[in-house]
């Protein structure tokens, strides 16, 4: 038999390979690094996509202009993007997959960069679209949506921002349990999948059509499972409870303003509708045997009242910690010493210390549910919410786990990947360590907090001589704001998760007699101590 020639496209792929950037400046290295993904990406030639990583690593060792270094974290994302196409894990179930947590990483990076915001907005754009896609594809849906708006702030017409965010609303409307909600989010999947057809639409590609015709697709199936007209007649976001004082008209605004309402809807927007905590547990089927004290509500469903109470308590303390501009009467009299580092004590500082702790904590308290839904038998004292997709005291994924179908709980545990955990030694968010690190300092050693506007007569970084850590004001209320963010997508990601699980045990068993408690709401005029 002949021999074949070598394909020449490979030939001159590996001769890139070989090329050193020692001499080229800054922007010719980048050059030839990115187009060293591309071609590996196209050829599915994974020698140059670990090439390129490699090189990224050694540019990094320069002194970059910050432009730059986030360029090199958008272009490292790019290279763990190839080689997770290379190796066909883009769409697999396995949870633990390490291109995907480099990817994360690397874009978490790209997108918290200081050289972020003078990146062209095309680029920023496609940094933040390419995050948001990737925490859809794990799971994270509702974080998605944030990131997705984040990029439609910066270009509104970036037609794929406008498509994928279209088709993560499609499959969040899936995990939704109330019709009406439902039904609202599939018609924003709707309108945003056809705003990619629009005039104003803007692709960053050369050719468009493939993207085109899929979001005109996808369209085109959710139009012949939702009557869109009627849909748009009845949704009427923008009427709700606004709150009967001045004050809780306020509270509520801020709540809407950072997505902090247990209410799907609030992920579309500000919209008035979305002002209410209306977040449940599904329906749960249990064997007459299963409890003795079967004529009382599961305990997961006092436990979830609980933690949604923590979670809605810990909201206003932060609101009223960040919104309070007085003295209060506690703070009069407490003797204090100035350290000459514009130190913070207050009331409303505490407010917003004890908002991030209690929001923190509820990660654990959901760690603790999902051991007991899924009957993992781990140690409560040692259950946390890095921890408990694990083998005990060991960093491998627990085999209940490993290519389960449930996607918002595979998306559970991707959130808690956004941490850093000492054990594991892995994350997948850039501000990861000092989440960790305020949460620590918090919880067991000292975090000094100094007026937020000091910040350009403090000393740089965060160390404190070794006595904890040293953070603004402002900073730490970003902080709260964002762990706050993070335990409202925790507890519904848990809710979809057992949704998904109790509609499994129904298909499993299609002709079992199954009887119902009713369950009530508990009136909002108990919601008090009693005084006797």
């Amino acid at each position: 038999m002949k021999a074949m020639p070598p394909n020449p496209g490979f030939e001159d792929l590996n001769k890139r390979c070989e090329r050193s950037i020692t001499r080229m400046s800054d922007a010719e290295a980048l050059a030839h690094i990115g187009q060293l993904i591309d071609d590996a990406f196209d050829a599915a030639f994974e020698r140059g996509a670990k090439r390129a990583l490699h090189l990224l690593d050694e540019l990094s060792k320069r002194e970059l202009a910050d432009t730059d270094g986030a360029l090199v974290e958008h272009f490292r994302a790019n290279a763990w993007a190839a080689r997770s196409h290379i190796a066909n894990v883009r769409r697999s179930w396995s949870w633990e997959v390490p291109e995907r947590q480099a990817e994360l990483l690397a874009l978490s990076r790209a997108s918290n960069h200081p050289g972020f915001a003078s990146l062209d907005k095309v680029r920023q754009c496609q940094i933040l679209t390419n995050h948001a896609n990737l925490l859809d594809m794990v799971g994270r849906t509702i974080d998605a949506v944030a990131v997705w708006d984040a990029a439609l702030r910066i270009i509104p017409g970036f037609a794929m921002a406008r498509g994928n965010r279209g088709c993560g609303l499609r499959g969040y409307a899936g995990m939704v349990v109330d019709d009406r909600e439902r039904a609202v989010l599939a018609l924003h999947a709707f309108d945003s999948l056809r705003s990619t057809m629009a005039e104003d639409a803007f692709y960053d590609s050369a050719d468009p059509r493939p993207a085109l015709a899929y979001f005109a697709n996808q369209a085109t199936e959710l139009a012949g499972a939702v009557n869109v007209d009627a849909v748009r007649a009845m949704q009427d976001l923008d009427r709700g409870d606004e709150g009967r004082s001045k004050i809780e008209r306020a509270y509520r605004h801020w709540c809407l303003k950072h997505r902090l309402f247990l209410c799907p809807l609030n992920d579309l927007g500000p919209h008035l509708a979305a002002a209410t905590d209306e977040l449940m547990l599904p329906p749960l089927t249990e064997g007459l045997n299963d409890r003795p004290d079967g004529h009382l509500p599961p305990p997961i469903v006092g436990f979830f009242n609980q933690m949604k109470q923590e979670y809605a308590s810990a909201r206003f303390t932060l609101f009223e910690g960040m919104s309070s501009t007085r003295v209060h009467f506690s703070d009069r009299g407490v003797a204090l010493i100035d350290t000459l580092d514009y130190p913070l004590y207050s009331l409303a500082s505490e407010r917003v210390r004890t908002a991030f702790r209690i929001a923190y904590s509820l990660l654990d308290k959901v760690a603790f549910l999902v051991d007991r839904y899924w009957a993992l038998g781990k140690v409560p004292e040692r259950i946390s919410f890095k921890n408990v997709w694990m083998v005990e005291n060991k960093a491998r994924l627990l085999p209940q786990f490993e290519k389960r179908d449930n996607l918002p709980l595979r998306g559970l545990f991707w959130l808690s990947k956004e941490l850093f955990d000492d054990q594991l030694k892995q994350t997948t968010a850039a501000d990861a360590h000092e989440l960790h690190g305020i949460r620590n300092a918090l919880e067991h050693t000292y975090l000094r907090v100094s007026e937020g506007w000091a910040k350009p007569f403090r000393i740089n970084g965060t160390s404190n001589n070794g006595f904890g850590i040293s953070i603004g004001s402002d900073e730490l209320e970003a902080k709260a704001i964002r762990v706050m963010q993070m335990a409202r997508s925790a507890l519904f990601y848990v809710s979809f998760a057992i949704g998904a699980e109790e509609r499994k045990k129904q298909l499993a068993n299609p002709g079992q007699l199954i009887s119902s408690m009713p369950l009530y709401g508990l009136d909002d005029r108990r919601k008090r101590r009693d005084p006797f």
